[in-house]
């Protein structure tokens, strides 16, 4: 592994402003720099970045971190790439890494060597293929698009890609799925006679493809890649690169079938639309689309598979649901998928169908009562059979609250009736008006202690761990907090975050991170510190004077000691 000590020497070298600043616009704002932040959809800027702490923190969605983390979650990088991309901004080779995670590295590279020279190939392949072209001019695709997507084209022969590789038999060019070995050891292209589309991941990269079949009596439609260490199908969305700027500038993320429907849609000035790669949308995909947007459509075709695959798609994204982020449904006309609405219609009136798609709880209610009239008492304990476990996984309390009363009036029952059926806490329903929050946040003594050691860890000093005797967890911080910052490496606060976040829990570092982010720093911090040292002392001597009081009187009398007797009559003084 990536030795700790050079770790540490990453982050109190590198300015986690210059990272972030290159990635997005950041405004001086007092010891500060805001943004609008990139991990949600927001109109005024929450997202911090602190030159002092060199951590991020965004008050409104809570995403927080190091430089590290940062590229982690905005570029989509493994931790050892973030590393080595920090590592190379100034200068560092990253040592002593162990020899698998090499290897690991290595085939990772020949496999985006490999999809790099088989992408390459099919673009060629299709300028030199009249079918291919006359194809996508039918679907009314320009070759301008086709260049901006990097769509190609895989000749029909058995073994096309030799042409393109020195040693069409290398393991590697299977590990990434581009060709096959059959029983009796032959080798062959996986793909033949497709419009090839590559799928990239968020540095550009080609980690796959899809392919769509030209002749329509071929089969399967569409024909993807395998999955390989470069590429899991629930983890990526096709046209997401290209999508990203128009997502926010739209405000919507349009989440289509077919790879076909999201370059069609882009030819025609619908820019925010992107693909599942042949499986259901996953909590990673809607993860990933709400970094950009707090709106998602789903579009699907009007007939009976695209109904299926609406009905999974919710399924599955319910419990990404919050109050903020809104999941809407839109159904086209049957016979129509995307690409054939637009260029039958326009795409003003595509936008105009997404502007009025189905709200979540509108076509969860618009499905469940297709087929059942609610006329009967049975049909209605069909319907809430049928809701309880869709209600159950819906976290968001003010959409969950709304949903219930619009159920309640469809069945003729009160809403304390529905938590009665569905087991839900009645308090669920208390939507209270918040209180202001104040930028202080209350914490105990021991709790300050470690935010300041945080902030100045010049100013630990390893006897204070006597102070923190019981393991309670903020006992605990406290002595874990004096170790780290009074080691013999130089830390800063990003730094010790990232050794804490090695040893506790996610609950407690998110904590840390929204009061260092609320800390008021202008305060004398050593003075603090002293202060609250004589506090955490005093206290731990009426501690300690407990437990042995505690002690003393599980004895008698005639068995104490003198020293016993002397602390019972200090006690007796005090």
């Amino acid at each position: 592994m990536i030795p700790e000590s050079f770790i540490q020497e990453l982050l109190n070298r590198v300015d986690v402003v210059d990272i972030i600043d290159k990635k997005i616009q950041l405004k001086k704002a007092g010891a500060n720099f805001i943004a609008c932040c990139p991990f949600h959809q927001e109109k005024s800027p929450s997202f911090t970045v602190s030159p002092s702490k060199q951590f991020y923190h965004c008050f409104g969605c809570g995403e927080h971190g190091s430089a590290i983390s940062f590229l982690i979650e905005y570029e989509g990088l493994s931790f050892i790439e973030a590393v080595n991309e920090l590592a190379n901004t100034i200068g560092l080779k990253v040592p002593n890494e162990e020899f698998s995670e090499k290897i690991n590295i290595n085939e990772n590279s020949k496999l985006e060597e490999a999809l790099k020279i088989a992408n390459n190939f099919y673009q060629v392949q299709l300028r030199k293929s009249p079918k291919a072209i006359a194809y996508l001019k039918s679907r009314g695709l320009s070759g301008e698009i086709a260049k901006e997507f990097s769509i190609g084209y895989a000749p029909e022969g058995w073994q096309s890609l030799e042409a393109a590789f020195k040693n069409y038999k290398d393991e590697t060019l299977i590990s990434a799925g581009l060709i096959q070995k059959n029983d009796q050891g032959r080798y062959y292209d996986r793909f033949r006679d497709r419009i090839m589309f590559p799928i990239h991941n968020a540095k550009g990269i080609v980690i796959g493809f899809g392919g769509r079949v030209i002749n329509p009596e071929d089969t399967p439609k569409y024909y993807n890649s395998p999955e390989t260490a470069l590429f899991q199908k629930s983890y990526e969305l096709y046209g997401l690169l290209a999508a990203r700027k128009k997502i926010r500038d739209n405000r919507y993320a349009l989440v289509v079938e077919g790879y076909m429907d999201v370059v069609a849609l882009a030819q025609n000035g619908i820019g925010n639309a992107v693909a599942t790669l042949g499986t259901a949308t996953t909590l990673f995909h809607i993860k990933k689309l709400t970094r950009y947007t707090d709106e998602i459509v789903f579009c699907f075709d009007g007939d009976n598979a695209g109904r299926t695959a609406a009905w999974r798609a919710m399924n599955n994204s319910l419990s990404a649901v919050t109050d903020n982020v809104q999941l809407k449904f839109l159904f086209l006309p049957n016979n129509y998928d995307p690409d054939s609405f637009v260029r039958e219609n326009s795409n003003d009136a595509f936008r105009l169908l997404a502007k009025e798609a189905m709200p979540l709880t509108e076509y969860i209610i618009k499905y469940l009562t297709q087929d059942n009239d609610l006329a009967s008492q049975e049909n209605k304990v069909k319907f809430l059979n049928d809701l309880e476990p869709i209600v159950k996984q819906i976290t968001a309390k003010k959409l969950l609250l709304l949903f219930k009363k619009r159920i309640s009036q469809l069945v003729d029952l009160d809403i304390q009736e529905i938590n009665q059926i569905f087991k839900i806490k009645f308090t669920n329903d208390v939507i209270k008006n918040p209180t202001p929050k104040s930028n202080r946040i209350p914490m105990s003594a021991i709790r300050r202690y470690c935010l300041f050691i945080i902030l100045e860890p010049e100013i630990a000093n390893l006897a204070d761990q006597e102070m923190f005797i019981t393991e309670k967890i903020d006992d605990q911080l406290a002595r874990a907090v004096i170790e780290i910052s009074a080691g013999e490496e130089k830390k800063n606060t990003a730094s010790i975050m990232h050794l804490l976040s090695n040893r506790f829990g996610q609950e407690i570092i998110i904590e840390l991170q929204t009061q260092l982010a609320s800390f008021d720093q202008t305060m004398d911090i050593n003075k603090e510190v002293d202060v609250l040292r004589l506090s955490i002392k005093k206290k731990h001597s009426t501690a300690s004077k407990k437990i042995v009081l505690e002690q003393i009187k599980q004895k008698s009398l005639q068995s104490l000691t003198e020293d016993e007797k002397k602390f019972l009559r200090n006690m007796g003084k005090g």
